[in-house]
């Protein structure tokens, strides 16, 4: 499909937006619905120091401001897929905890922590490099930006899917006490509160913001099921444990944030965080039992058919979640004569983690993640020069972006290895260490040839080293994860990569902006860290697989009629994807899985966009999204079990339709008001795994929220509910020895508090 097909056949769209501005957040009455018409968001897409409307940047991206948080009830960026078209941003299901973020059909389906991610996210300039503990609360946040599309140019480490970037909200100069208390079902408890003002001067203003989070869990462990004899069990006597709540969270960040003036053209912001998770192993495995499928060890073996149903479980073990991790990030932004402002971003970070992972959600102990420890520290430094080089016609981006982590991961895994339930075992242990070195060169020239019309052209430079040293899987002697005779191999290996970029924008008029791109990303080289063991093993066995390249081909349209009451943004695209990194999870039923990463395929993606936003009246505004994706392979490089034509296969993990429904309402009480918002989100049906197996298959399924919110000056009381049709849904399937769905979150609701002290 040509671009200019795409665009006659768009369909009317939305920004997501709601007014904001960075400078009066804490007071912000985006949330409510005025006589001003649709207001602005200010975005930083396109690295300006100052930022930019969303609906004068042109590119696909959906800003959202704290009054959209709240009223959507997010509680972190797993809730923001929702609430942009063609974003998918579940957890990777095998490990918690760990993200699985896709935007228009480009993401990794695995918890691989040798692979670098499709989809970038951004906390205040930093990209955060190693994603365990990336699952960031939306709390405290002045904005959130959601680019879709490959970052080839202008975002930090490239991208070949996305970015999602989280920026915090900037400490005000006049004393004032924020808080916000929520509790809900499973005795879900939710509380953040900030204190911030001038810290002696009024040139140096500071923030301290805390987050505490608690939970019984969500789910139900029981001792339900079938049991019948079997080889493992020939008694048939039910195999039990102790049953009660599982998914426990107890979670704090703690945010402090200060803001140096330094005269008239200088400022220097600090933004530290600390992380601390004591929860159950998050990932929510749950048996089933599918219609048809291969036999797996749980019920041939052992004799066991799940009959849980919904959110409820069978699990022995719910194990464990520990993170500790913190970051601290300076930027620094200076303006000279002229109207040149240099922005500079330096940044640290460490995480700490230690988990275990019951992978196969039975009552059975069949394969554990046992005890794992993970490391990594990253430092990284970008500085941006943005220089009007002609009074309002010719405008110069560039930059240099620096990127150094290291990351270590020891793997242990325990499997049941006789048909004597809970006796006998087998320990395989894998480990490795990678230190990676990102280094970037960017620029991007905007010109005017008219007051209408601007044209963009820009590249980035990029060259990627890893220097990874890894022990494959190895069955251990015993007793335990001992004598597990592990021999690290040690491979290097650099990449370069040029990505350009073009744009053309054309104001039509003052509400109305269409615009074309052609855009480039990449995504570098990964080596495997779970590859395992042979006879004739060598450090060949963990040969990279390249980078994969993206073009993307976009067209779009951002309007604002009817005197700001009608918002309709709308974008197409086609994206060619080469050399794509596919993770193939290879289930063999009564094995553990194994997982392989090759430059399996070569494959065009195709979709639409439409954003809507439509108040009619002062009380009610209405909220729609549409995405579409049609992703289909060219090329398969590597066979696929059971499966005459690769080509033939459909994405993993994609759904083809998202559509987003919601409508805010707010109705004056008094001097005071009452607020109200309801939204259905839908996801169609996909395929979980590579081989598209027909038991593995999601359904589609759509969920309702609502919230309604008493609010006065200086407070607010409301309610709140998610799922409310209580609907069990999964966000992937997987075998192994049993068949295992992840994610999912069954009907919450709760009251919630907040308050403003000056």
């Amino acid at each position: 499909m040509s671009a200019s097909a795409l665009c006659t056949a768009m369909l009317p769209a939305l920004a997501m937006a709601q007014s904001a501005t960075t400078q009066d957040l804490p007071d912000d009455s985006s949330g409510q619905l005025d006589d001003s018409g649709i207001g602005d968001i200010v975005v930083y897409g396109e690295r300006r120091s100052l930022g930019q409307s969303a609906q004068k940047v042109p590119i696909a991206i959906t800003a959202m401001d704290p009054a959209l948080l709240r009223s959507a009830n997010t509680v972190d960026v797993t809730d923001l897929g929702a609430l942009a078209p063609n974003v998918q941003t579940p957890t990777a299901g095998t490990t918690p905890g760990f993200p699985n973020f896709a935007i228009r059909g480009i993401g990794i389906n695995s918890s691989i922590r040798s692979a670098d991610p499709a989809v970038n996210v951004i906390q205040d300039g930093m990209v955060v490099a190693f994603l365990a503990g990336s699952l960031q609360s939306t709390f405290d946040l002045e904005s959130v930006e959601v680019l879709r599309g490959p970052q080839g140019v202008l975002f930090g480490r490239n991208a070949t899917g996305g970015a999602i970037s989280l920026r915090t909200r900037r400490p005000q100069r006049d004393f004032q006490v924020l808080a916000d208390v929520s509790y809900g079902n499973f005795n879900t408890l939710t509380a953040n509160a900030s204190v911030e003002g001038a810290l002696g001067s009024d040139a140096v203003m500071g923030k301290l913001a805390v987050l505490y989070r608690r939970s019984d869990g969500m789910y139900k462990n029981t001792n339900d099921g079938i049991w019948e004899p079997a080889s493992g069990n020939p008694s048939g006597e039910p195999i039990t444990h102790e049953t009660g709540r599982l998914g426990k969270l107890d979670q704090v960040t703690i945010k402090p944030t200060v803001l140096f003036e330094i005269g008239d053209k200088h400022t220097l912001t600090l933004f530290g965080q600390y992380q601390r998770n004591n929860d159950d192993d998050t990932s929510f495995p749950r048996n089933f039992s599918p219609d048809k499928g291969a036999a797996v060890p749980l019920q041939s073996v052992y004799g066991f058919t799940p009959t849980a149903e919904g959110y409820d479980t069978n699990i022995d073990d719910g194990g464990y979640y520990r993170l500790r991790a913190g970051h601290i990030i300076a930027e620094l932004v200076n303006e000279f004569e002229g109207g040149a402002k240099l922005t500079t971003v330096a940044a640290w970070r460490r995480v700490k983690l230690d988990n275990s992972v019951n992978f196969y959600g039975g009552p059975v102990p069949l394969f554990y993640l046992i005890d794992n420890p993970e490391r990594s520290t990253q430092r990284s430094v970008e500085t941006r020069l943005n220089v009007p080089l002609t009074d309002d016609e010719l405008d110069l981006t560039a930059g240099l972006f620096y990127l150094n982590y290291d990351m270590y991961l020891q793997e242990n895994r325990r499997i049941l290895s006789a048909a004597v339930p809970t006796e006998t075992f087998n320990y395989i242990q894998g480990a490795f260490d990678q230190d990676v070195k990102a280094l970037a060169a960017f620029v991007n020239v905007d010109w005017r040839p008219t007051d209408r019309l601007t044209i963009s052209l820009g590249g980035r430079f990029s060259k990627d080293t890893k220097d990874f040293n890894g022990a494959p899987l190895t069955l251990c002697g015993g007793p335990g994860l001992t004598d597990c005779g592990q021999t690290f191999y040690r491979v290097k290996k650099s990449w370069t990569d040029f990505s350009p970029r073009a744009v053309v924008n054309y104001q039509a008029t003052d509400g109305v902006m269409v615009y074309a791109s052609y855009t480039q990303g990449y995504r570098s080289g990964n080596f495997n860290s779970r590859v395992n063991n042979s006879a004739d093993f060598s450090a060949a066995n963990f040969t990279p697989a390249d980078p994969e390249d993206v073009e993307a081909y976009e067209v779009g349209i951002k309007s604002d009629l009817l005197d700001r009451r009608l918002r309709v943004n709308v974008a197409g695209f086609i994206q060619d994807y080469k050399d794509v990194q596919q993770v193939s999870t290879l289930n063999i039923a009564g094995s553990a899985p194994i997982q392989t990463l090759v430059n399996a395929a070569s494959a065009e993606i195709k979709g639409l966009e439409t954003e809507i936003i439509l108040q009619p009246v002062r009380p009610l505004r209405l909220q729609a999204n549409f995405g579409y994706t049609d992703a289909k392979f060219k090329s398969f490089n590597v066979p696929v079990p059971g499966v005459d034509d690769p080509k033939d296969l459909e994405f993993s993990r994609i759904p083809k339709y998202t559509v987003t429904f919601a409508a805010n309402v707010s109705i004056p009480a008094g001097v005071n008001d009452i607020e109200g918002r309801v939204s259905y989100d839908y996801r169609s049906g996909f395929d979980s795994d590579l081989a598209n197996s027909p038991e593995l298959r999601v359904d589609g399924y759509g969920l309702l929220n609502a919230n309604l919110t008493y609010v006065a000056d200086n407070w607010s009381l409301g309610i709140w509910g998610r799922n409310l049709a209580n609907v069990a849904y999964a966000e992937a399937k997987g075998r192994a020895f049993s068949y295992v769905e992840w994610g999912g979150q069954p009907r919450t609701f709760g009251v919630r508090v907040t308050g403003k002290f000056r």
